[in-house]
Order: C-alpha cells, then structure tokens, then sequence
C-alpha cells in the first residue's frame, strides 16, 4: 500500500484560482486541474477535478465512516 513516503515532494500551492479552468503557473491550482486519491477500501487510484470536489464538499455533509 502506498504510504506518505512515495508521495514526490512539490512545492506549496501559492493561490488557488478556482474561477480560471487552467491554471498559470506551477504554483497555483484551477478548476480543471485532477487531484489523485488512493481509496484504501477498494485499493486504487482514484481522480477527480477540483471543481468537482469543491462542489461535492459544498453540497455535501461529510461524515468520517469506519
């Protein structure tokens, strides 16, 4: 299982313009840009853009499962 260890080393994210859907530097993120998330239960990899988890966390209540 991947562990905090493989993960690359990146730079702080400076800004993060959710409104542009590209984002212009390394250093800031957009709307379009994917996040990568390992689902421990089902053992892979998932990706999902940012909008799309900002708009599931806005409309969403979450709660912590087992």
């Amino acid at each position: 299982m991947p562990t905090l260890d493989d993960a690359p080393t990146i730079a702080a994210l400076a800004t993060a313009d959710l409104l542009a859907s590209t984002a212009a530097t390394s250093s800031t993120v957009a709307s379009q840009d994917l996040i990568q998330i390992y689902d421990v239960s089902e053992q892979k990899v998932k990706t999902i853009t940012v909008k799309a988890l900002s708009d599931a966390i806005a409309t969403t209540s979450l709660t912590a499962t087992p």
